[in-house]
């Protein structure tokens, strides 16, 4: 059985895992609008540039997280 610390450290890695996923689904549409030789202007960039920096700011929270916690164990 799993202690209170042990549990959320598999929650955060967890959380992590779906958001590396998250990131990998946002590259493949990256290469899915190159491919269909988009315009650099479009709005549907944009919208995916965003995408890719919540994405991010997501991760490094995570992350934080994760590097607080060690430290307290």
């Amino acid at each position: 059985m799993m202690d209170l610390k042990q549990t959320k450290l598999v929650g955060l890695t967890m959380e992590l895992n779906l958001k590396v996923e998250e990131f990998n689904k946002l590259c493949r549409k990256l290469e899915s609008l190159k491919k269909s030789n988009i315009d650099p202007n479009d709005e549907r960039l944009l919208e995916l540039k965003k995408l890719f920096l919540q994405n991010q700011e997501e991760i490094v929270k995570i992350k934080n997280e994760m590097s607080q916690f060690s430290k307290n164990l």
